[in-house]
């Protein structure tokens, strides 16, 4: 069989849409590898376009697989080729895709090699957790951006507001919890939105949870990076309740100063942001709550920047992403006045790193001593797990009770 590898950038909606490509190129009759090599026959790279670094990243990759499997014909696809097609004239490759399509890319693969030996009927079964996959499943439910923010690429590269219907999504996260997935990550580009597009067939997210938690073999759900005004209090009271919710939720919060926010393009206001986090953590004391915030915005000044730093402390967030402001030209932001400069932009990011870094400690303190259900991650000497609340802990494995089975993607018991 024609063998093949797959290397993926960005989000986790990439990592989704890449484990998909994957399993339909295999049900077509071609053989992963999890390694390149002269034997690889053609190499797939799904880029990123979120920021400039992503596009450089995915340069870069591209010329790696290329020297790393010199016989393979080489596929790009994804958001970099949605985005910039114009940059694709000087791109080498075999296949050039955008985002999507995914059963027409492998019917694009298939015509490079003619006829395709191995052909499978049957549909290939989700790989257990530790066969090269990771400990977690992520499912994408949902597509696409309507918001356009200022600085945000993403609703030029993935396209309008797009949600998989409920019995397809219910149907893989069972598949997923047989397979031996005890933790199932619910990931979109606006994950919030899910069922809620115009002329939408599927539920809303909350209804969609509470039929997910009566599947019988599920361990437990989280929920990946939502925007804050997607979150009603009824899926904060049932977070709450459910103890196969995940007390976790992402909020990005790109910047704690209004006038900011209102230049991005963001949706709500600092004090909406506060009041949402003081119902969640009414409901949840020890909820961990964990975001995104951008550097250097145009326009930001120092004082600008100090009101966001001081917010972040306010919050209190158990662990932020704090990112330069990497301006795209096909966006607004790009153009806006008062661009700030590469090192303000470190500087500022560094000052907020400390900040982060101590927010995540004091936070993670809390549960010093205490036993905490984990997925597996990574059994040698020492015993990895994740938490609930999306902190790792370690235990040696000596320390562990000799009958305790220990499987990577299980819940289990370790002492933080």
């Amino acid at each position: 069989m024609k063998k093949f590898v797959i290397r993926t950038l960005g989000c986790k909606v990439n990592q989704y849409d890449s484990l998909n490509l994957k399993k339909k190129l295999i049900e077509t009759g071609f053989e992963y590898s999890r390694d390149s090599g002269e034997d690889v026959e053609f190499a797939i790279v799904n880029s990123c376009a979120v920021t400039k670094t992503s596009i450089r990243k995915g340069r870069r990759t591209l010329s790696l697989i290329r020297r790393d499997n010199p016989n393979a014909k080489i596929v790009l696809f994804g958001c970099w080729v949605k985005t910039y097609p114009e940059e694709m004239e000087n791109i080498i490759a075999d296949i050039i895709w955008p985002v999507g399509k995914l059963d027409e890319l492998v019917q694009e693969i298939k015509k490079c090699f003619g006829n395709i030996s191995g052909f499978k009927k049957e549909l290939v079964k989700i790989n257990p957790p530790g066969e090269g996959e990771k400990s977690r499943y992520f499912i994408k439910i949902q597509d696409g951006c309507e918001q356009f923010c200022s600085y945000c690429i993403i609703p030029y590269s993935r396209g309008k507001l797009f949600s998989r219907p409920q019995e397809e999504v219910l149907k893989e996260i069972e598949s997923a919890s047989i397979a031996g997935y005890d933790e199932i990550v619910l990931c979109g580009i606006h994950l919030g939105l899910y069922g809620k597009e115009k002329n939408s067939r599927t539920c809303n997210l909350n209804q969609l949870l509470q039929n997910a938690l009566k599947i019988k073999k599920l361990g437990r759900i989280r929920l990946s990076s939502i925007e804050v005004v997607d979150v009603d209090d009824d899926l904060l009271n049932l977070i709450a309740k459910k103890k196969k919710l995940c007390k976790h939720l992402h909020f990005s919060l790109q910047a704690g100063n209004d006038k900011i926010l209102k230049a991005m393009n963001r949706p709500y206001t600092t004090q909406y942001f506060r009041d949402r986090v003081e119902k969640a953590r009414q409901l949840m004391p020890d909820i961990a709550l964990t975001t995104d915030v951008i550097v250097g915005f145009p326009g930001e000044t120092k004082e600008d920047f100090m009101t966001t730093l001081n917010f972040c402390k306010e919050i209190a967030f158990s662990r932020m992403h704090v990112f330069p402001f990497s301006a795209h030209e096909k966006t607004p932001a790009a153009s806006m006045f008062c661009q700030l400069s590469r090192e303000e932009k470190q500087k500022r990011s560094k000052m907020l790193r400390k900040v982060s870094d101590l927010m995540k400690k004091t936070y993670e303190d809390r549960f010093k001593g205490q036993c905490l259900d984990v997925v597996i991650e990574k059994v040698q000497k020492e015993v990895w797990g994740k938490t609930e609340f999306y902190f790792d802990i370690k235990q040696k494995k000596t320390l562990l009770e000799k009958s305790e089975t220990l499987e990577i993607g299980k819940l289990n018991r370790l002492r933080n």
